[in-house]
């Protein structure tokens, strides 16, 4: 049985290759995760522009409370762990004339309020003014903000005590 030949097709976006069959070279650009980078805002569009902004940006965060990432699904796991604290995954935060800002994690200890931001290297490269203006509006509903980067994850040797280490050095 002879196997197919593949030809090597490059991602003109990230120039990540990969090995495909002439036919399917012929029919792509770029490599599935560039294309559905490309038609991810594209859906959050037109799911705007039908039903509303607010709409959508409720229906993003469901989603990602059904489908968190590996970090976040770490860090889950993690404050699972640590007791005397309660949490909420992908919390709304409602703002009068504005649409709703989503925690990461909404973490209550005995006396304060956290927000819980997980950052991975990719989707939080750039440090915009985008950013800091989302802190600081944090900041008016949490008594603290914590933003935990991918980096800091990944060089823990022990996950929930990192959280737990932040949580309860937060405001003492």
């Amino acid at each position: 049985m002879s196997q197919r030949k593949r030809i090597p097709h490059v991602c003109p976006a990230c120039g990540r290759i990969r090995y495909l069959q002439p036919s399917d070279a012929a029919k792509t650009k770029h490599c599935q995760r560039c294309h559905c980078q490309q038609i991810a805002s594209l859906g959050f569009q037109a799911t705007a522009a039908k039903k509303g902004r607010d709409f959508a940006i409720r229906a993003a965060a469901r989603k990602r409370k059904q489908h968190p990432t590996t970090l976040e699904a770490q860090v889950e796991a993690a404050l699972c762990e640590i007791c005397d604290i309660a949490w909420e995954r992908e919390y709304a935060i409602e703002r009068a004339g504005h649409n709703p800002y989503y925690v990461d994690f909404a973490i209550q200890t005995g006396r304060h309020f956290i927000a819980l931001e997980v950052n991975g290297s990719f989707a939080h490269r750039q440090n915009s003014n985008a950013d800091n203006l989302r802190i600081d509006t944090l900041f008016l509903h949490f008594d603290d903000v914590i933003v935990l980067t991918e980096d800091e994850l990944t060089a823990s040797t022990s996950l929930p005590d990192l959280i737990r280490q932040c949580l309860f050095q937060t405001g003492s």
